[in-house]
């Protein structure tokens, strides 16, 4: 299977091609605001180093949030043109599950957390079974103190908030979007895809960004 897959979710840009489980090129960037200028440079120099018009691509797979408000519209966007114009479904990854597949925890449950804005993150619970990573509950958005911290987490953006505890870290990627959007394709894709929005979770709130 050939899966185009981008990632935005957050201050990182990201596009990769992956074939049959594995990344066969990438290009990820830490770009903060500069997503729609960045994203189809990197889309047209990865068509060029891994001659994509001559790849019979499958499907393409997005991070669909939570996340960066402007990151995640630039990205689905940005894959919705594609789709439409190469006549392509879309596979909607979401973006705790890539950090949890990213975070390498090889615990029975654990939760994911991932900054958003002043003291506010998204978080999930995960468990790791079968060489899976799959989630316990819905993604939910609170602030860090009212959330009850395990020892068992991994964040991405949230050292600013960590004052009595410490937790590793893992950030999403393109190339695991791919991976997950090919181990859940049945499952995942979508055949029309245009009226898919990005999973906000939350409506969008203007704070200071950390």
């Amino acid at each position: 299977m050939n899966i185009l897959s981008i990632d935005t979710s957050t201050n990182w840009c990201g596009i990769a091609l992956v074939q049959h489980g594995e990344c066969r090129y990438k290009i990820e960037e830490q770009i903060p605001r500069k997503h729609a200028e960045k994203l189809p440079r990197f889309y047209e120099s990865l068509k060029d180093q891994v001659n994509l018009d001559e790849i019979n691509l499958n499907a393409l797979a997005v991070s669909i949030g939570p996340g960066s408000f402007t990151g995640l519209r630039v990205g689905l966007g940005f894959t919705k043109g594609l789709a439409f114009a190469k006549e392509l479904p879309i596979i909607p990854v979401p973006t705790l599950q890539i950090v949890a597949a990213n975070s390498g925890l090889i615990k029975d449950k654990f939760t994911v957390m991932m900054y958003s804005h002043r003291d506010i993150i998204y978080y999930q619970r995960f468990t790791y079974s079968n060489n899976e990573y799959k989630p316990i509950n819905k993604e939910k958005v609170g602030s860090w103190n009212s959330i009850e911290h395990t020892e068992s987490a991994v964040h991405y953006g949230c050292e600013k908030l960590m004052e009595n505890v410490t937790y590793p870290s893992a950030q999403p990627s393109a190339e695991m979007t791919g991976l997950l959007a090919e181990k859940y394709f049945n499952e995942w894709v979508l055949e029309n895809p245009y009226a898919l929005e990005p999973n906000y979770i939350s409506p969008f709130e203007l704070g200071p960004i950390k």
